[in-house]
C-alpha cells in the first residue's frame, strides 16, 4: 500500500493505493493522447498544515458564504436588520435536509445576495454583514 496526496484546486486529499507491480510511471506519447507529456511533480517533503476552523468572526466580518450547495427555502432577515452572532439568517435545503445558516458575528445586514428559491453552491456569498 502506498499513501498519496492529491490536490484539486485548493483542496488536498490523502488517499491510499495498492501497488500491483513496480514499474516506472507511464508517460503518454504526445501523438497517442493529444496531450503533451509533463514532468512528474516531486513528492511533498512534509504534509501541509491542517486547517483549523476559524474562530468566531468579529463584528463587521463581511461576507457570509454558503456552507454547501442547495436551495434557499427561507430567508429570515432583510437589508438593514441588526443581527446577533448565531442568529439564523436563512434555511438551505440540501438533499432534503434543512440546514440553518447563522450569522458569524453581530452586525447590520448590508446586503442580501440571494432570494428564496435560488440554488446556491458551496462558498457562494449569501449576505454582507457589517
Amino acid at each position: 500500500m502506498k499513501k498519496l496526496r492529491i490536490t484539486i484546486g485548493d483542496r488536498s486529499y490523502d488517499v491510499t493505493v495498492e501497488v500491483l507491480e513496480d514499474s516506472p510511471p507511464h508517460v503518454a506519447h504526445p501523438s497517442s493522447s493529444g496531450v503533451p507529456p509533463t514532468a512528474a511533480a516531486p513528492p511533498p517533503q512534509s504534509p501541509p498544515p491542517v486547517a483549523t476552523p476559524p474562530a468566531q468572526a468579529p463584528a463587521g466580518s463581511g461576507s457570509v458564504r454558503s456552507p454547501m450547495s442547495g436551495s434557499v427555502t427561507t430567508i429570515n432577515v432583510k437589508q438593514g436588520d441588526q443581527v446577533e452572532a448565531g442568529a439564523v439568517l436563512l434555511v438551505l435545503d440540501a438533499m432534503k435536509m434543512e440546514n440553518k445558516v447563522v450569522a458569524p458575528a453581530s452586525g447590520s445586514v448590508k446586503e442580501v445576495l440571494v432570494k428564496e428559491g435560488d440554488t446556491v453552491v458551496e462558498g457562494q456569498p449569501l449576505f454582507v454583514i457589517q
